[in-house]
């Protein structure tokens, strides 16, 4: 028996924000701030898959490089990358955030677990407990982007 939540649990995966804007199908894109390469590699290769364009960033630096240069509609960030749960980084991307619609997903711990509240209060719109199943992901990535289809 584990401490972690099951798997359809609210506490493992949810949105909180949910945003709206007008994109066309092949203009979606997705970054995934991960600090292990390969585990990040492996989810970009996936979310492709499923026709979501992705891109990994390993470190905060690339994560702003990223956001800067290439403007994602989805940010999946592990609460690891920019450092010690103090949330700054996210802060930081909210603050200069020239995207209001644009859903940051916390990739949070389970053990200790961090509380939603932390998240919320940071800014993040929704959160996935690691590890996550890449299917709740996807279906993350499902409902945000068809409530943004161009119709």
């Amino acid at each position: 028996m584990n401490n972690r939540a099951y798997e359809t649990s609210p506490a493992q995966c949810s949105l909180w924000n949910r945003k709206r804007a007008r994109l066309q199908p092949d203009s979606r894109r997705v970054l995934l701030a991960l600090p292990e390469r390969m585990l990040g590699a492996s989810l970009v290769s996936l979310f492709e898959l499923k026709g979501f364009p992705a891109r990994l960033a390993v470190d905060a630096s690339s994560v702003r490089q990223s956001v800067e240069a290439w403007r994602p509609h989805v940010l999946f960030l592990d609460t690891r990358v920019g450092g010690c749960g103090n949330y700054a980084l996210v802060r930081e991307l909210r603050d200069a955030d020239d995207d209001a619609n644009r859903l940051i997903i916390a990739m949070s711990g389970f053990l200790p677990e961090e509380p939603i509240a932390h998240l919320k209060e940071a800014g993040y719109d929704g959160h996935s407990r690691r590890p996550c199943p890449v299917w709740q992901m996807t279906d993350l990535l499902d409902e945000f982007f068809a409530c943004h289809a161009v119709r």
